[in-house]
């Protein structure tokens, strides 16, 4: 199954990659990206910039995708240099520092009708992407000219690349009311899906991983050197554990306190009074949730820590998570300073 997934993933990249070369079809039939033809339309830029990172997995679901987009919402930043080779095709070497966050804690409260089972598994990550990826750049109309001085004032464009990067999923430890906020810990080395008990487990993840960038943007033309670059695209990762929350159900309790006690309080963190990524109490919302949805068996005044794991079964042979692969969004603003393609050439050496 999760074949057949990788080859639906690939079949939709290969076809936005036929759709943009048919649309720059022209400029191939003209002599090819590479040909003399297009040497006074080939210059260089490099660019720098920022925005927003959106993550969609097991914490922020896809079928409520829209959520992600003001819900969670951290940052990235990003250096690139780009070639262009013609008037309509480019290619981009970028590396891009993304933060992303889930949190069933903040993302649930969108919507309890639907996410009420998130709130009260409590689970939450921080991760910090380090993408490195080389991408084509397709402009998706003609220029007004050539080269450098023939860039449109606003142009429309697609990109579609390959790349990989680097990540560590991390949680913070549980806190209590008054206690000090606690720093992030990895949660790889903790396997908090039981890799070290239970033949089962999901093997242990890798931290460097495949990504599949496509996007959408518009560069706009400030001057003859200067453009700003706005763009927003999708991460394609074929992987499910940017969370560290994947397809495996919850540990059992009593092996994982002999041979990993760490890694059990960060694996089921439904008994937690207090949110620990923000710190605010979950009492409140647990006892309406218990009200509200007709729970039956828990304490006089129920709360996370007396009936968070018993009440709501969270418990060892329970999904912890689903087989959905995980990606993210990033949305960034660049400003590209253009180098080479004036027309100006270096005397000659006498």
């Amino acid at each position: 199954m999760r074949f057949l997934n990788i080859q639906k993933a690939l079949l939709k990249g290969l076809l936005c990659f036929s759709f943009v070369l048919l649309i720059t079809e022209e400029n191939f039939a003209q002599g090819g990206v590479f040909s003399k033809k297009n040497k006074l339309n080939q210059y260089s830029y490099i660019s720098i910039g920022g925005g927003t990172s959106h993550y969609f997995g097991d914490l922020s679901p896809y079928k409520t995708f829209y959520y992600a987009l003001y819900t969670n919402v951290q940052w990235n930043g990003t250096i690139n240099y780009t070639r262009q080779f013609s008037p309509q095709f480019a290619a981009r070497a970028s590396f891009t520092w993304a933060r992303i966050v889930g949190d069933d804690f903040t993302y649930a409260k969108r919507n309890l009708d639907k996410y009420h089972g998130n709130f009260l598994r409590n689970l939450h990550f921080r991760n910090d992407i380090k993408e490195f990826a080389l991408s084509g750049i397709f402009n998706l109309l003609p220029q007004t000219g050539k080269g450098q001085q023939g860039r449109r004032k606003v142009m429309p464009f697609a990109t579609l690349g390959i790349g990989f990067y680097g990540h560590q999923p991390q949680a913070r430890d549980s806190i209590g009311v008054g206690d000090a906020v606690t720093k992030y810990v990895p949660l790889k080395e903790l396997q908090t899906s039981g890799q070290t008990i239970d033949a089962a487990a999901p093997k242990p993840y890798s931290l460097l991983q495949v990504v599949f960038p496509i996007s959408l943007g518009l560069k706009v033309k400030l001057t003859e050197k200067l453009d700003l670059n706005i763009e927003g695209g999708l991460r394609i990762t074929p992987f499910d554990y940017l969370d560290d929350v994947g397809r495996a159900n919850y540990p059992s309790p009593v092996a994982m306190r002999t041979s990993n006690p760490d890694g059990l309080r960060f694996s089921n963190r439904a008994d937690e009074d207090i949110a620990a990524r923000t710190g605010q109490s979950r009492v409140q919302i647990f006892q309406d949730i218990i009200a509200r949805y007709g729970y039956a068996g828990a304490s006089t005044t129920p709360s996370p820590s007396l009936d968070g794991e018993k009440y709501v079964g969270f418990g060892a042979g329970k999904p912890r998570g689903g087989a959905t692969w995980d990606s993210y969004i990033v949305t960034q603003f660049t400003l590209s300073y253009n180098i080479g393609g004036s027309g100006i050439k270096c005397p000659p050496i006498k």
